[in-house]
């Protein structure tokens, strides 16, 4: 299943970190440098698995704990309604 950003979300990038506005609810969040790099990745419509890769050079860690907090993120996301399937 392929996901992309929400076209209702606006979002600024800020020296590692991230900040949306979901524009149909006004809700705002500020993603800390992980999430910020999970969001950028999305942003550009890269997979999954390209995100994973980047984490995995980015972050030390278990490869499927860094697996499992990288889908918690893009549900976390889905939930807020920030991404949407294609």
């Amino acid at each position: 299943m392929a996901l992309s950003t929400s076209r209702d979300v606006l979002a600024a990038h800020l020296a590692g970190e991230a900040v949306l506005l979901n524009l149909e609810d006004k809700s705002y969040y500020r993603l800390n440098e992980t999430a910020a790099l999970i969001w950028a990745g999305l942003e550009k419509g890269e997979t999954r698995d390209a995100i994973l890769d980047q984490l995995l050079a980015s972050y030390e860690g278990d490869r499927k704990q860094i697996e499992r907090e990288l889908d918690l993120v893009i549900e976390d996301f889905k939930t807020r309604k920030l991404l949407v399937d294609n």
